[in-house]
């Protein structure tokens, strides 16, 4: 049985999410997405897989977050 996450997952994603939008997938380090969670690498691996479930994760946040409420504003 997994054990429930105990920690702000909008708050991680928000923080991925800035890291990414900034460096780009390619150049975002594991290092600059751990200071920008507050989490460790392999709490990150053991939430997400990898990176690219990271970004995946990230990017779902943002469409739902940022770009919702965007389409929101101009409908």
């Amino acid at each position: 049985m997994a054990r429930p996450r105990t920690f702000d997952e909008d708050r991680l994603l928000t923080g991925a999410m800035h890291v990414f939008r900034r460096r780009g997938f390619a150049a975002s380090s594991v290092r600059d997405l751990e200071e920008a969670t507050g989490m460790t690498s392999g709490s990150l691996y053991n939430s997400y897989r990898d990176k690219r479930g990271l970004f995946e994760a990230a990017s779902a946040h943002y469409n739902r977050t940022v770009l919702a409420r965007r389409i929101a504003d101009h409908a």
